[in-house]
């Protein structure tokens, strides 16, 4: 398999991704002194999982825009709701608000990915395929 120009932002992705989200993952839920136990290798290697897949499907995403500011949102809405809690500034709506932008953020991440790996990853060889099964039947 060759590289191309294109597999650069995989390559960044994988590399960095599986980091990144850990320490999110850790700083989130205070998962910090965990160590010894299972908990945190499964964590690491569900992340690692995930973000290899996205590495490797990473040449069939074509617009990278709302994949980064949702990633960016998620960074965001963890970092301030993190603040929050050190404020002990927990009781009100904005810091609700703030979890739920996180959530939406995840969500529209997924999506995102989900969508334009259909649109540039399968669907075109599906109709590859199917062009091919015509001309079988037509010759």
């Amino acid at each position: 398999m060759r590289f191309h120009r294109s597999d650069l932002p995989g390559i960044i992705f994988a590399i960095l991704a599986p980091a990144g989200m850990m320490l999110l993952i850790l700083a989130s839920y205070q998962i910090w002194d965990h160590h010894g136990t299972p908990l945190l290798g499964m964590i690491a290697g569900n992340i690692a999982i995930g973000a290899g897949l996205l590495a490797a499907f990473s040449r069939f995403i074509h617009k990278w825009d709302v994949i980064i500011i949702s990633l960016l949102l998620i960074a965001l809405s963890v970092i301030t709701v993190l603040t929050f809690q050190q404020l002990e500034y927990t009781s009100n709506i904005y810091y609700t608000l703030l979890k739920w932008v996180g959530v939406i953020g995840f969500l529209v991440f997924n999506v995102s990915v989900i969508l334009q790996f259909l649109k540039n990853g399968v669907e075109p060889a599906l109709n590859r395929r199917d062009e091919r099964l015509a001309a079988k039947d037509n010759s």
